[in-house]
């Protein structure tokens, strides 16, 4: 393990394809049981850096280690690295079961409990016989994630995790994510366009743009929280006005119903709320949080 006690400790990777800089000194980190997120627009490099974490791309340049393993020139395969990179490839003619089987006998780690047993935890036990030409785009999605963790990894590397996955699949993903980093002290690396869903899972988040990194911040504090507040009294709206950490309202919708920009966390915004005699009936809090400081970073034509 490299020095700093964590999975991932990385500095200035940089990746150069010809004149393109896909990466230009990237600076990132993965704790134990942490959740990170990488967003960043179309072509920033996040795919790029994830094989280079991976071990499947080789960086022109950086220092720093994976799982205690250097990620310079003369690099070796990454141990334990669960990779979900890309569109999965799997036998097509072959069932689920059988593919796992395959991909587990190049290494011979592991037997057919550990895969029964990740079969059930993504939630494919039913279809064990169907062959994986007949899967839906989220059957295969969750046959990925089963050879990503079958071995235990202690790091995730997951690009685009939910993709085709339905409402039911996508809350199913988040808790066996959050499941892998807090019981097992998997550190989970996560690209995604869904920026709902790495606010949702991910304790951390870090931004990419052009290769580098444009920033780093924690959902639960991503800027001034947007809410919206259903009174009981809609005379009452210039008493929310004066409350401690609300920075603006907007009336919405009918009277009573504002939409309120707050510099507080809700529950502290609750009692300055009740403090100042106002009868609440509802509050929201707005889900787009991400996608508001996403836009504000890197802007809306990204």
């Amino acid at each position: 393990m490299a020095e700093t006690g964590l999975l991932v400790d990385v500095r200035d990777v940089r990746m150069v394809f010809g004149k393109k800089r896909a990466l230009d000194g990237v600076n990132l980190s993965v704790g134990s049981g942490e959740v990170v997120g990488l967003v960043g627009p179309n072509g920033a490099g996040k795919s790029t850096l994830m094989r280079v974490l991976s071990g499947t791309s080789q960086c022109t340049g950086g220092s720093g280690h994976v799982l205690g393993t250097s990620i310079g020139s003369g690099r070796r395969r990454v141990p334990f690295v669960g990779v979900m990179i890309e569109r999965p490839t799997f036998v097509e003619t072959l069932d689920g079961p059988s593919n796992l089987r395959l991909l587990a006998g190049i290494r011979g780690e592991i037997g057919d409990d550990r895969i029964d047993e990740v079969l059930e935890l993504v939630g494919l036990s039913a279809a064990a016989k169907a062959r994986v030409r007949n899967y839906s785009q989220g059957m295969r999605q969750r046959l990925s994630l089963a050879q990503a963790i079958m071995e235990r990894p202690r790091l995730l590397v997951l690009d685009e995790p939910t993709n085709g996955l339905d409402p039911d699949g996508i809350i199913e993903m988040r808790a066996i994510l959050r499941g892998q980093a807090r019981a097992v002290g998997c550190g989970v690396l996560i690209s995604s366009h869904l920026l709902a869903e790495v606010e949702a899972v991910c304790d951390r988040v870090v931004l990419i743009e052009r290769g580098r990194v444009r920033d780093e911040f924690r959902p639960g504090g991503t800027g001034h929280a947007r809410i919206r507040l259903e009174l009981a009294d809609a005379r009452q709206a210039h008493l929310v006005s004066a409350c401690d950490g609300v920075l603006s309202t907007q009336e919405v919708a009918q009277p009573g119903q504002l939409t309120i920009e707050a510099s507080i966390a809700v529950p502290d915004l609750v009692i300055a709320l009740v403090n100042a005699g106002v009868r609440v009936e509802a509050i929201f809090r707005h889900a787009g949080r991400l996608e508001d400081v996403y836009r504000q970073k890197v802007g809306r034509d990204a």
